[in-house]
């Protein structure tokens, strides 16, 4: 019986044990998902939210939230390198025209002008079209610049003037426009994973998990003699 968020003495124990290794392990796939991604630019790292709802025991104790801390920025030299140095998320085009967010600002330009992901996927200006460039510059290092807000410029060589050609649009997670933006080109956003911290928070969780683990293996033991004994009594 659970009674505000509380697990009575009337509750199996069986199922108590096995509800806490599960939380257990969903917490430690977050952390081993963070060390995994440590590499990985853009990547904002995951933290778990545990909660003694009643609607979220089981298999849901645990909700996953993901840190919006600004990961470590880093000089690139690639003038197609843009790093957010605020809150938010570019916005490219996924299979199907499903918009995807990101925080990797590492891009490219195709043989058509058009702005792309590191993964080939368009990226969106603030009108919600995908970028593409009227020319391409001869020197892009020189010839492109974006500035903290987003604004891309070209220099027009039959001109020798600067235009402005497109605006990248940074999102909030719900697809509000973000505020504040800051760009940083020629940058790289890595990871806000700290691995020192992650594998030192999987050492006690090791161990919450083996006392339930070995307080399990006791509780299915005595469960079996129970059983055993009313089999001799019938």
């Amino acid at each position: 019986m659970i009674l505000s968020g509380r697990i009575t003495n009337q509750d199996p124990g069986l199922a108590i044990t096995t509800r806490a290794m599960t939380a257990t392990m969903q917490v430690v796939s977050m952390h081993t998902d963070n060390i995994a991604n440590f590499g990985v630019p853009g990547y904002h790292r995951k933290q778990p939210v545990i909660t003694t709802f009643i609607e979220h025991l089981g298999a849901n104790a645990v909700d996953e939230v993901i840190s919006d801390e600004i990961g470590r920025i880093r000089k690139s030299d690639n003038p197609l390198d843009v790093a957010l140095n605020t809150p938010g998320f570019f916005q490219k085009v996924g299979p199907g025209g499903r918009v995807e967010l990101s925080r990797d600002g590492r891009l490219r330009l195709d043989k058509d002008g058009n702005l792309l992901s590191i993964d080939n996927k368009p990226v969106l200006a603030v009108d919600g079209r995908p970028i593409r460039l009227p020319w391409i510059p001869t020197n892009v290092a020189e010839d492109l610049k974006i500035s903290p807000k987003g604004e891309i410029a070209i220099f027009d060589p039959k001109t020798g003037n600067t235009v402005s050609v497109a605006t990248l649009n940074v999102v909030t997670p719900d697809g509000s426009p973000a505020e504040g933006v800051d760009m940083r080109q020629g940058h790289v956003e890595d990871s806000n994973v700290f691995l020192q911290k992650e594998f030192s928070a999987l050492v006690p969780l090791r161990r919450q998990f083996e006392a339930n683990r070995q307080l399990f293996l006791i509780q299915s033991d005595a469960l079996s003699r129970v059983i055993q004994e009313l089999g001799r009594a019938q």
